[in-house]
């Protein structure tokens, strides 16, 4: 009787976990799912006037009506940088910008770029566990990464030349994560 119970209780509870646990998917530029997208940055400033940027892409897809894009940045950390440590480029130097479009048959209105992040504003927004996007829609009951209903997520950072920065090399990160609340 009582490895009967224990057998009812584990059905239970896998059943129960089943239906809190959302189908979320994320993939990158080259369609590989992963639940963690990591977007490294690196570049050079020198004596020169410059444009450096980084564009990428991330495919949502979800099962769930309620789920959030999630960002962490670290960086840009400066290393071989020469001068004034004032002059070393700073996360509120970088200008960032987002887009979201949806495909196939996923909701046009179903994900919402959060503010600030719903116009050009800067890398220092993001901090640690920053709300980006907000989705109010699934999909689709899929979340393949064959299937053709997900939202597009661009994201662009870029870093103009409009006055003097140490020269050396800046690296950071961006990560994403998708969770369903």
């Amino acid at each position: 009787m009582i490895i009967k119970n224990l057998l009812f209780l584990f059905l239970l509870v896998a059943i129960i976990s089943n239906k809190a646990l959302a189908c979320l998917s994320i993939t990158d530029d080259f369609n590989n799912p992963n639940p963690v997208i990591n977007a490294n940055f690196r570049f050079e400033p020198d004596i020169s006037p410059f444009t450096d940027c980084w564009t990428g892409t991330i495919k949502v897809r979800s099962s769930q009506n309620g789920w959030r894009l999630i960002a962490t940045r670290t960086g840009p950390t400066a290393s071989n940088a020469e001068g004034d440590p004032s002059d070393n480029v700073m996360a509120s130097d970088i200008t960032l910008d987002f887009s979201v479009q949806n495909f196939g048959m996923a909701d046009s209105n179903g994900a919402i770029l959060v503010s600030p992040f719903s116009s050009q504003t800067n890398l220092s927004s993001i901090q640690y566990g920053t709300f980006v996007i907000s989705g109010v829609s699934k999909t689709s009951n899929s979340c393949s990464s064959s299937n053709p209903n997900y939202y597009k997520v661009t994201k662009r950072l870029c870093l103009f030349r409009d006055f003097v920065f140490n020269p050396g090399s800046y690296e950071g990160q961006v990560s994403y994560i998708l969770i369903n609340p």
